[in-house]
């Protein structure tokens, strides 16, 4: 969940997901939709085709961002001929996998060890662990992740009927495991995006509605993780949450802090969409100010991406606001997919028959501070910091069992993803290397 990450490198990490090809409104900020269209250097124009999936019509023009919303609706067109996408660049994927493996491990580390420490040596065993489960916890714990899955998996059908005029949950549902899977494995959670993108392209999606689909997905899922984010803060700081709280401190100061960061993004493009003049005044000064800190090299570039991610947010934006319905039903699974997320802890500990009772609402705002607290952390899903910020946070409502919920609600929440995306790959390497084996037999 590193979003504030995402809002500034989401373009620059799309780029290496297939080719050039323009598209004129509807690229992500920095120009992640050239990413999806996918051109070669030697210009050579190919039908990406996918045995058993409609093929989508690319939209006329140059761009296409005007004509999505009347092709969503049915209208006719000639398509023309999309560029056959490539994958997002695999240089030195070993490297990152072994980072992964290490920040893994020092997480679990390092939960155990401080863990140990606040329970002064009285926390469960794995056998203990084991005899506290409930049966009935466990089923409602089951419950909420499968439902966090469904409602990311259903944001992506709705989008999907709003952008190409059809649901497609078989497209829908890999992408959302896949974009989760990329996230987890790459620093600042930047692969998702961009293996989405291109993905959605060889299943017979062009590259300008793959690239706005998940453009308005992605800033859906900003939006309700700052305002759920934003309301259990205020709300938690007003009932004392923290209060008895190892390492209260810590998790106030950096929990606001990843809020902050979380909100640059939605609060960018809010003050362009109402307040135009300023906000470009505005904007125009601080890359000013950066330029003479040395933080911007080029003012004129920096700029050209400010506004190029407005563009791109309006764009996309105007879309699916031109399906009420649709908008309407996206924003509640927006909220629920991280409603659901934020409350897994308290159900990890339900699970383990910890004495919760009541204590709803102060495990969910404990988990909000936790998650912002660690929400600019560069490792992959945080891993090795966010264990330890768990371990303190839960430790006024887990007991003895706290090493375990925190390691079950980690699973839960992250390494599950891993887990599926992991066997995703390998069916896929496996079915791939099938049909090339067929195809040498057929020729």
């Amino acid at each position: 969940m590193d979003q504030e990450r995402e809002q500034t490198d989401f373009a620059e990490s799309a780029g290496s997901a297939a080719g050039e090809e323009k598209t004129e409104n509807l690229t992500p900020a920095n120009d992640a939709a050239q990413a999806a269209a996918g051109q070669d250097s030697a210009g050579a124009e190919k039908q990406a085709e996918q045995p058993g999936e409609p093929q989508a019509a690319q939209p006329e023009g140059e761009g296409g961002a005007e004509n999505l919303p009347e092709k969503a609706d049915g209208a006719e067109g000639r398509a023309p001929e999309m560029q056959e996408a490539q994958p997002p660049k695999k240089k030195h994927r070993w490297i990152w996998n072994i980072v992964l493996i290490a920040v893994i491990a020092l997480g679990i580390y390092s939960l155990f060890g401080i863990s140990g420490e606040i329970t002064e040596g009285d926390g469960y065993t794995f056998a203990d662990a084991i005899a506290s489960i409930s049966g009935a916890g466990v089923a409602m714990l089951v419950a909420v992740v499968c439902g966090v899955m469904i409602v990311d998996c259903l944001k992506f059908c709705v989008v999907n009927k709003a952008v190409i005029g059809s649901v497609r949950p078989v497209v829908a549902i890999k992408t959302s495991f896949l974009g989760k899977f990329y996230d987890g494995i790459t620093p600042f959670s930047t692969g998702g995006q961009p293996m989405q993108i291109y993905y959605m392209t060889t299943k017979g999606v062009s590259g300008a509605e793959s690239s706005a689909i998940v453009l308005i997905r992605y800033f859906g899922s900003i939006f309700g993780f700052t305002f759920i984010g934003a309301v259990y803060m205020i709300l938690g700081v007003v009932f004392g949450v923290l209060d008895g709280v190892s390492g209260s401190t810590l998790l106030m100061v950096a929990g606001w802090i990843g809020l902050t960061v979380n909100l640059i993004v939605p609060v960018f493009l809010a003050f362009f969409v109402f307040f135009p003049r300023f906000a470009r005044a505005l904007t125009q000064c601080f890359i000013n100010a950066g330029a003479k800190l040395h933080i911007v090299k080029n003012k004129e570039r920096a700029m050209a991406k400010a506004l190029k991610t407005v563009d791109d947010f309006i764009s996309s934006f105007k879309i699916i606001i031109k399906k009420p319905l649709l908008l309407v039903l996206f924003i509640a699974c927006c909220l629920a997919e991280n409603f659901l997320t934020f409350s897994v802890p308290y159900f990890a500990m339900e699970a383990l028959s910890c004495n919760v009772d009541g204590m709803f609402f102060t495990v969910m705002a404990l988990n909000v501070f936790t998650t912002f607290g660690v929400s600019f952390i560069p490792t992959p899903g945080n891993s090795g910091v966010v264990e330890g910020m768990g371990v303190l946070a839960f430790s006024v409502a887990a007991g003895a069992a706290l090493a375990w919920c925190v390691l079950i609600w980690r699973f839960a929440v992250y390494y599950v993803y891993i887990l599926i995306g992991m066997i995703i790959t390998i069916c896929d390497l496996i079915i791939k290397n099938v049909k090339n084996r067929k195809q040498v037999k057929n020729e």
